[in-house]
């Protein structure tokens, strides 16, 4: 690996003749790439969110959704977070020296910086709380990743890529491993979920800490949001934050390795579900109604006892989420597909965003990375005040893609002028105050330095 850093340019010197203001370069050692990564996960989060159901206009309550927006969800499904997730490893390996190792008084005010950043993210996901957001938010999980990364920091590359490698395939099997064990492992939250206070309630209801921990480590179940299923992207982020990612070679490598590792975990998907017959378990498992239609009849006359409800299958590990059946938290080659296409995209979009056009052409969605806690915070803020969805009562609000394509260009628009002027978002500007009082101190620069 070249060893030479790519200098940015000092934001002190004086602009260019010509230079207007919409055009100045990003802050020192911000690499756009990883910004624009950011948007592209954001945007499909509030997509998610959105629960779109229609073009022009929701479907009305009873009618299904657009066929076309529902293959598109399934598309999405956790992929778009899971951009998010890996990302969440890249920052703390920045935030904690990048490619140089901190030691001593240095690692120690890293450490603490990225621990207050951790609790003002708890802060804001019990704000969010008191928005009754508790189901559909991430800051929780956020803020323990954070703590969870910390002591994963002071590994090397090589070490954290085969964690990560080795965790792609333990935690997809340790859900399924779950399921099967229903009750019998006391430490899993129970099933259905127990309703939790949300808000700054929950911190006057100690009681409700541990079902809350529970909750958002091991997820309801095995197919909820939870830490278990994350922790291959937040370990193989950690591992790529740690890489030279300014070096041409260092891109390059990652585009081809994440590629190849996408296509090899689809294509074994592939040959597992239809040649080798894995899609009919995991199909049965889906769709337990129709696999108890497709059963034997019970003769004599007597009442057949209420079909049981199937546990995961084994198959599930080889079985894709889209296009296939599983739930993508139980699939090892579902998840190796995400983790490959992602650290593909990032080593693409770090290169491409060294060039001046594609600065220019996608310098809004760069700005829009740029505020991301900002607008994951705003987009609920938007759903709830501004374009409020339409639904019957016990039926989450739908939304249109007309709802949506509004939200984006108007969050586009903003973070543009905004960054044109303002160097942080709001949020961003408030848990950056927040942290440097907290933790005073000046650490020194790693050599790829880098804001984002």
């Amino acid at each position: 690996m070249a060893s030479t850093a790519v200098q940015a340019r000092n934001p002190q010197e004086p602009h260019a003749e010509g230079d207007d203001p919409t055009n100045r370069p990003a802050p020192k050692g911000r690499m756009l790439g990883i910004d624009v990564l950011r948007a592209l996960a954001i945007l499909g989060m509030v997509w998610l969110h959105f629960t779109l159901t229609g073009w022009g206009s929701p479907a009305p309550p009873g009618r299904p959704a657009d066929s076309t927006l529902s293959w598109i969800n399934g598309l999405l499904g956790t992929r778009s977070r899971e951009i998010f997730f890996l990302l969440a490893g890249v920052t703390v390996a920045l935030l904690t020296g990048g490619t140089s190792v901190r030691r001593g008084r240095e690692r120690v005010l890293a450490w603490k910086r990225v621990a207050v950043r951790a609790g003002m993210l708890f802060v804001l996901a019990l704000v969010l709380g008191e928005l009754g957001e508790w189901e559909v938010q991430i800051l929780h999980y956020y803020a323990l990743w954070l703590l969870l990364l910390l002591p994963l920091s002071v590994l090397r590359v090589r070490t954290l890529l085969i964690i990560a490698g080795v965790l792609a395939v333990l935690c997809p099997a340790f859900k399924i491993a779950a399921d099967h064990a229903g009750a019998s492992w006391g430490f899993l939250p129970g099933l259905p979920p127990k309703q939790l206070a949300g808000g700054f309630e929950l911190l006057i209801h100690p009681g409700e800490w541990l079902a809350t921990l529970q909750q958002v480590f091991f997820g309801l179940g095995t197919v909820g949001q939870d830490t278990i299923s994350v922790l291959p992207f937040l370990v193989l982020g950690l591992a790529l934050g740690k890489l030279d990612l300014r070096e041409a070679a260092v891109r390059r490598r990652m585009m081809v390795a994440g590629a190849g590792t996408a296509v090899a975990a689809l294509l074994l998907s592939l040959v597992s579900m239809y040649p080798l017959g894995a899609v009919d378990k995991v199909d049965a498992y889906k769709n337990p109604p129709a696999a108890a239609a497709a059963a034997p009849a019970t003769t004599g006359g007597a009442p057949s006892a209420p079909p049981k409800m199937p546990k995961a299958p084994w198959e599930s590990l080889v079985t894709m989420g889209h296009p296939g059946p599983a739930d993508k938290q139980l699939s090892a080659t579902e998840g190796t597909f995400m983790l490959g296409t992602i650290t593909a995209l990032l080593g693409g979009l770090l290169t491409l965003m060294d060039k001046r056009l594609w600065q220019r052409l996608l310098r809004p969605f760069a700005a829009f990375g740029s505020m991301a806690l900002t607008w994951y915070f705003g987009h609920f803020l938007w759903t709830t005040y501004v374009a409020p969805g339409s639904g019957s009562e016990g039926v989450p609000p739908t939304r249109s893609v007309l709802s949506f394509a509004v939200f984006a260009v108007v969050s586009l628009t903003v973070s543009l002028l905004w960054r044109t002027w303002l160097r942080r978002g709001p949020l961003e500007w408030l848990v950056h105050q927040v942290v440097t009082v907290a933790v005073p101190g000046r650490a020194r620069r790693h050599r790829a330095g880098h804001s984002n």
